[in-house]
């Protein structure tokens, strides 16, 4: 899969990986992503302004594929990526942290997998559209680090510190 790739990224930006789950279905001839359709965009169009490379393929930790999108995020800068009714992930480069916003069910689990990196929260909010609750956590990314939520038979998602 190739997308289109922005310049290389500017000083001072948050390199991270953002992973999802390869969801494509394919039957023949047609085929279908349920995540295309549920957030009703590609992925790789609402995630190019970021993107420093290619969108790859990998195993994941549980076995199943995994799409790798390659970002760089300028400080104020970021993306949120709409989850229906259980709100959005989104992820954004204040000040140098990495902002990251979950679904509320999540808070515990960004938490538990982040440990001590996380300078501030997770905190209560609302989704953009205003029709769930979030968790915003502030993290201080170090070389290496990286969360991820297992998502049964689809494989993780998560987000790697590049």
């Amino acid at each position: 899969m190739k997308a289109a790739v922005a310049a290389p990224a500017p000083s001072g930006a948050i390199r991270v990986n953002l992973t999802v789950p390869v969801t494509r279905i394919g039957f023949g001839p047609f085929s279908i992503d349920p995540l295309e359709q549920m957030i009703g965009a590609k992925l790789a169009d609402l995630l190019a302004p970021l993107m420093v490379g290619e969108v790859t393929r990998r195993p994941s930790a549980t076995g199943p594929a995994v799409e790798v999108y390659p970002l760089a995020l300028p400080d104020g800068e970021g993306a949120s990526i709409p989850l229906a009714q259980w709100g959005e992930v989104g992820f954004y480069n204040e000040a140098g942290l990495l902002a990251l916003t979950v679904p509320w069910g999540m808070a515990s689990w960004l938490r538990q997998k982040l440990g001590d990196a996380v300078v501030r929260g997770p905190e209560a909010g609302v989704s953009l559209d205003g029709t769930a609750r979030v968790a915003k956590a502030w993290v201080r990314l170090r070389p290496g680090m990286r969360a991820s939520v297992p998502l049964g038979a689809l494989g993780e998602a998560g987000v790697e510190a590049a």
